[in-house]
This record gives C-alpha cells, sequence and structure tokens, in this order.
C-alpha cells in the first residue's frame, strides 16, 4: 500500500458501480502471447522518473522486440537520456500533478487518449493506482491493463496487481509490477539508476569533483531553513574542496546568505544554474552531496554519488532516494509528521526541519 488521496479514494469508490457498467466497453481478454507493443503511465516528478528505471529495464529485457512508450513529465525525456529504456516519451502535463491548468487540463486529457488511441497496446501498465490514470489507460483501449487498485477503479483493468495492505516504499509497487508480469530476476535488487552518454562522459571529466548543496524542492515545508543552510555550509570551511550550490529559478538572492558565512566558506561557495540534463552531468562528478526531499536525491543515488538527503514534513519509508550510498537525516519526534507540506501546524515552525544540520559531519565528505 501506499500513502493516498483519502478524498479522491472515497469519490472512486463511490464510482465503483460505474467502473462495471464501463467495464463491457474495454478489451475483455488479455492477449496470451508476448505483447509487441507496450505503453507505460507514470505522470509525477523527477524522483518518480527515476525510480521507474528498473522496471523499464526489466520490460524491455523481457520484452525487446516490442515497442516501449513512456507516458510521463515533459522532464522524463532529459532524465532518461542515455538509458535506452524506452522507445518513445510521449510527455503529458497531468492536471492533477501540475496543477492550476483549468479546462486546459481537461483538454490536454482528451487529445492524450485521442492520440493514443491511433495505436493498438496489447499492455499497458499503471504503476500509481490511480483512479484517474486507470480510467486514462482504459480508455486507450489497452488489451491488457495491470495495475494497482489503491484508489478504486479495479473493475477497468485486467490485472489487479496483489497489494498486502502494508505501507511500502514506492519501488516495491514497481517489483510488485514486474513479478506480477513474471518478468523480474528473484535474485535482483530493485535499484533505480541513470547513464551518462559517452560524449556526457567525457564532458563530464573537465569538470573538477566537488561537494555538492541542493536546497530547493517542490513544497515550501520541504526547504531547510535559512538557519539551517547557514550552520550547514559553515561546517564546510576547513573542507578541501569546491563547494557547489545548485539554486532553482526561485533561489535567485541566495547570495546574499553569503553574508552570514565564515569567509573560509565564502571564497569556496560556486553557484550554479542550467538545464537539467547539464545538472545531471554536473552531479555525476560530486564526491558528496547534500540535498532534500526531491528529484535530486533521487538524481544523485541513481548515479552512485554518496548523498545525505534532509527529510522534513514527509515519510522517508515510503519515497526516500534508493541506493548503497543514500544516509537521511530526519527528526524522530515529529508528532505532526506528515503534513500537507503548505502550511506548517507545529507551535515551532518547521520543527521537523531544525537541528537537521547538527549531525552533519563534513569530514565524511571529503
Amino acid at each position: 500500500m501506499k500513502p493516498i488521496n483519502h478524498k479522491l479514494a472515497r469519490l472512486a469508490k463511490l464510482l465503483t458501480p460505474l467502473w462495471y457498467v464501463l467495464k463491457p466497453f474495454g478489451p475483455q481478454k488479455a492477449p496470451t502471447q508476448p505483447p509487441s507493443s507496450i505503453l507505460v503511465f507514470d505522470f509525477h516528478l523527477i524522483g518518480d522518473i527515476v525510480m521507474l528505471t528498473p522496471l523499464l529495464q526489466s520490460l524491455k529485457t523481457a520484452y525487446p522486440q516490442a515497442r516501449l512508450v513512456l507516458v510521463a513529465g515533459a522532464w522524463a525525456k532529459e532524465i532518461l537520456h542515455g538509458t535506452d529504456l524506452v522507445d518513445e516519451i510521449i510527455p503529458f502535463a497531468a492536471p492533477w500533478v501540475k496543477y492550476k491548468q483549468g479546462w486546459g487540463g481537461i483538454v490536454s486529457c482528451y487529445h492524450l487518449v485521442k492520440q493514443l488511441r491511433q495505436q493498438t497496446w496489447d499492455l499497458g501498465i499503471e504503476v500509481r493506482g490511480d483512479i484517474r490514470q486507470i480510467l486514462l489507460l482504459w480508455l486507450t483501449g489497452a488489451k491488457r491493463r495491470v495495475g494497482f487498485d489503491f484508489t478504486g477503479g479495479g473493475a477497468l483493468l485486467t490485472d489487479v496487481v496483489f497489494d498486502d495492505g502494508a505501507m511500502a516504499h514506492l519501488t516495491e509497487h514497481h517489483q510488485r509490477i514486474c513479478e506480477h508480469l513474471g518478468v523480474w530476476q528473484t535474485n535482483e535488487k530493485y535499484l533505480p539508476f541513470l547513464k551518462l552518454t559517452p560524449t556526457e562522459q567525457a564532458q563530464a571529466q573537465d569538470i573538477a569533483p566537488f561537494i555538492g548543496f541542493h536546497f530547493g524542492a517542490s513544497l515550501p515545508l520541504r526547504r531547510l531553513p535559512r538557519a539551517e543552510i547557514i550552520q550547514l555550509l559553515s561546517k564546510f570551511q576547513f573542507i578541501d574542496h569546491k563547494l557547489v550550490v545548485f539554486l532553482t529559478s526561485d533561489q535567485s538572492d541566495f547570495d546574499a546568505a553569503l553574508i552570514e558565512l565564515p569567509s573560509k566558506v565564502q571564497v569556496k561557495i560556486e553557484f550554479w544554474t542550467g538545464g537539467l540534463r547539464e545538472f545531471v552531468i554536473r552531479l555525476s562528478r560530486a564526491k558528496h552531496f547534500y540535498c532534500m526531499d526531491s528529484g535530486p536525491a533521487h538524481i544523485a543515488s541513481a548515479l552512485g554519488v554518496p548523498s545525505t538527503v534532509f527529510f522534513g514534513p514527509a515519510n522517508s519509508s515510503y519515497v526516500r532516494s534508493i541506493g548503497q550510498r543514500v544516509e537521511i537525516v530526519s527528526k524522530l519526534d515529529v508528532e505532526c509528521r506528515p503534513c500537507n507540506q503548505v502550511k506548517c501546524i507545529n507551535q515551532v515552525n518547521q520543527y521537523c526541519m531544525v537541528g537537521l544540520a547538527d549531525g552533519v559531519d563534513p569530514t565524511s565528505s571529503s
């Protein structure tokens, strides 16, 4: 099981009779032959696409002759560049992932279904158990439709993947889909990965090793308070490496924080901005990476970069980056976790983030 939108789940359950009314209008029998075309839905964010890589690899290995198409956010093309895991990526901004689209979001769903119905799909996979995405998958006319029934809509699937009801990490759900399809090697560990092309590897060799920091996150309460950032960076004044702070578009005033840092730290800091693929290439050269619960954390672990990830309002058990060199820093005594990650309800603002920098040992990065 995964954390779900309970309002959506209740609505979907109320509409269960409708799903059974719709069921006869879709393909009823799943093909018995290996698929020649596979459609995968994952409309969510950067980290979700990184975590999808072992599933895509398993499908590609099991069905090498099949055309594998991924429908995902526009960022998937840059994230998966060089992996050769899919034959095509169709960019799609789902209105329940990228908000404030208005009627344009509904229209985009219509155009997506219209585009996908122009092809025949032997196998369709929806990885999140989201009724909205299950409905879209059913509308594509995919002959075999595989997914979870977390928020209802199982009647629209040909295969409901078993779930024991216990909360589990997102990657465990992906692995269960692979096991259901019989494409998973039982002795394998589910480890996301990313690759650089040979040209990118050559570019990376021209980048001097550094210690990296990324303090951005998609939601406000996932970001370290300024005092914690100052404390963290100040710990590196005696570390003999360049410090690179990766900035997002909403951090243009970050250089003001330099005033509060020791001079030995100020001279080592380099601010970096650039495109997503450029970020992947540069990050591959980091000796250590300090970041928030965000997409960059998953990119770092998938590249094999040692990383320290700060968790505040979210429970790391379900969405943490997966890798052999990942350290999670999180407070244990946070009764209000998880929250909506937008408005803090604790008496101490961002209590879950206060003191996270205390336990960081900079010598482990050198």
